[in-house]
């Protein structure tokens, strides 16, 4: 039998589309996830209906704007990558990584801490882990760091750190992050003769 070749949508089911997404991210961004698909709609200029056909569910509208969060950080980390100065580019890696906290901070409240994300957007998660890894053994390798750390290890501080600063402030607050980020490479660089006795 033959299968007809898919048609590919139609230029404005497209734009509909990417007007519902940023809607979207805008509101969960912003208000978190108790925001209703009917304030979707009306932010993107368009019908339930609209919303429905794109997105069926309402987890599966956040996992797509999950997705594009992700597949932005995964983006800087590979441009990180061929940084001249490994130090500097894990340190711009972090500080972007503190801004997208940021941005999305309502998003990542209503996210329940230790879930998995499903696919598409658990595999973007997974390799953006992957990327992260190898900036932080660059940065190793340079010099520009201690080597008795690892990426689990600055994942736990940058938690920490995003912790520290939605106690302390309750608000999205960029100069907080770009302090305790500073405190944290400065509490990252390799000591005079650590390399003789890491532990």
């Amino acid at each position: 039998m033959v299968t007809e070749p898919e048609r590919p949508r139609r230029a404005d089911a497209v734009r509909n589309r990417e007007r519902v997404l940023e809607a979207a991210e805008e509101l969960f961004a912003t208000e978190g996830v108790g925001v209703h698909i009917e304030q979707v709609a009306q932010r993107a200029g368009v019908g339930v209906g609209t919303v429905c056909r794109n997105f069926p569910t309402k987890e599966s509208l956040i996992e797509a704007v999950l997705t594009v969060m992700w597949e932005s950080l995964l983006a800087d980390a590979r441009a990180a990558l061929h940084a001249e100065d490994p130090g500097m580019a894990l340190r711009g890696y972090l500080a972007r990584k503190g801004s997208v906290h940021t941005r999305y901070l309502a998003l990542v409240r209503g996210t329940a801490p230790g879930t998995d994300p499903p696919s598409p957007a658990k595999a973007v998660r997974e390799e953006l882990r992957s990327v992260f890894a190898q900036l932080v053994e660059r940065a190793q390798a340079s010099g520009a760091i201690r080597t008795d750390v690892g990426p689990q290890d600055l994942v736990a501080l940058y938690s920490g750190i995003a912790q520290a600063i939605d106690q302390v402030s309750g608000e999205p607050d960029d100069a907080l992050w770009e302090r305790y980020l500073t405190i944290l490479m400065d509490g990252l660089r390799r000591p005079t003769g650590l390399e003789h006795r890491e532990v």
